[in-house]
């Protein structure tokens, strides 16, 4: 644990001196209202910040998040492991450069190192840590999106399917995977073009000041670039109905976050010639929905409210139903204004067979769902840096282990 400690802590302190101008997410919006990421900090790790201007259409971010996992009591064994993302990217704008309107080009590169594998100590199914996975070093984002009028926009190229898809803004601070995107995508699907895995998609987006629709088809297995849809593919549809829009929002961002209220209900397919030649998920299908509200307290305060829901009840899918429900406070005290604290409840609901087949063990041995319970609060050291303690309790982790207690410890740094 102490190598562990120390390895973490160098890279950090390596990472703060690189004597790049930093940004926080309050001055990136500011600076850059396109920027596409609510403005909230402490996000999941593969979300840049707002991106800097350089000059003649040029931006650029960067990150660098690092944790220490520790599994208390319960699950498979009591011990910890350390997560270590970076992120660096570019955008090139081609309106600001002044060649043609509407066009920008995104470029990231990605570096992950995990010390061990998370769900050897908690054993839960829908992972309590959102930067989790194997290590690599890959490019992460590389597309262009074309702007064509006020409200018709389209992009291709290699991204992730949950910048776009099955996002709840006010769930975002939340570190349990499920609140990034539902496990009846994930866990069903493991050749879902989302972390560690982006894929080739094409996406056509479309926006009024109170709608919202999005039309997009995925490569069915992006860990493998063999070519685009040899190993299947994925379609996803969109809609979502937006009130309270103020004067001064985005309405053309990554995630089509606007509004004090949004309703959205969303479908995908996943479609696959051949599961067995290539150990994939059979073609299956689900839908899910989201209800977000926002409100302003005394005291500056600011309250998000979350629910989230996911359906893909094939016999065969592991996961057939979820559920996710939270809140948001920012503000929480006078004295700390860039402080938020988050609380949240994702449940799973097991199929029991498909998921004892994984175990090796009997089907009548696995409860039928998992739930975790999250509280977390970020605090808002420097402009460069946040801090996040977080503690999640597991009930029946993957249906069959022993309740767990989870506490993660995050540092998130940004520069450029």
């Amino acid at each position: 644990m102490s190598r562990l400690s120390f390895s973490l802590a160098t890279a950090l302190c390596a990472a703060s001196f690189l004597g790049c101008p930093v940004i926080g997410y309050a001055d990136a919006a500011d600076s850059n209202p396109e920027s596409s990421i609510p403005n909230t900090p402490g996000l999941s790790a593969k979300y840049l910040p707002a991106y800097s201007h350089i000059g003649n259409g040029l931006s650029w971010a960067g990150h660098l998040d690092s944790e220490i996992f520790s599994n208390f009591s319960g699950g498979i064994k009591q011990g910890s492991e350390g997560n270590i993302v970076g992120q660096i990217g570019a955008e090139y704008d081609t309106d600001k450069a002044g060649l043609w309107k509407g066009g920008k080009f995104t470029l990231s590169l990605m570096g992950i190192y995990s010390s061990g594998i998370q769900q050897n100590y908690s054993g839960d199914i829908q992972t309590a840590s959102n930067i989790w996975a194997p290590n690599a070093v890959r490019f992460y984002d590389a597309a262009y999106r074309q702007r064509w009028n006020d409200w018709l926009n389209t992009r291709v190229g290699y991204m992730d399917v949950n910048y776009y898809f099955d996002v709840a803004a006010n769930a975002l601070q939340l570190i349990n995977s499920s609140f990034g995107i539902s496990p009846t995508i994930t866990v069903n699907v493991p050749g879902t073009a989302t972390y560690p895995y982006s894929g080739l998609g094409l996406l056509v987006s479309t926006h009024t000041q109170n709608v919202s629709n999005k039309l997009a088809i995925f490569q069915g297995d992006p860990q493998h670039q063999t070519s685009a849809f040899e190993r299947g593919y994925m379609a996803l549809w969109e809609g979502a109905l937006h009130w309270g829009h103020k004067a001064d929002e985005d309405m053309e961002d990554n995630t089509d976050e606007y509004g004090q209220y949004e309703l959205k209900i969303g479908a995908w397919h996943y479609q696959q010639a051949n599961p067995e030649l290539y150990g994939l998920s059979p073609s299956t299908a689900g839908a899910y929905g989201i209800v977000e509200g926002n409100w302003t307290l005394p005291g500056e305060r600011q309250l998000g409210a979350f629910v989230q829901a996911g359906a893909a009840p094939q016999n065969f899918n592991p996961v057939p139903w979820y559920l996710g429900v939270g809140l948001r406070l920012g503000h929480p005290f006078a004295d700390r204004p860039d402080d938020s604290i988050s609380i949240g409840m994702a449940r799973a609901w097991l199929r029991p067979e498909a998921v004892a087949a994984g175990l090796d063990v009997e089907p009548a041995s696995i409860h039928p769902a998992e739930t975790s319970y999250e509280l977390t609060y970020l605090a808002k050291v420097t402009e460069h840096i946040n801090i996040q303690p977080d503690l999640q309790y597991i009930q029946h982790p993957s249906g069959y282990y022993p309740d767990a207690l989870v506490g993660i410890l995050r540092l998130h740094l940004e520069f450029f």
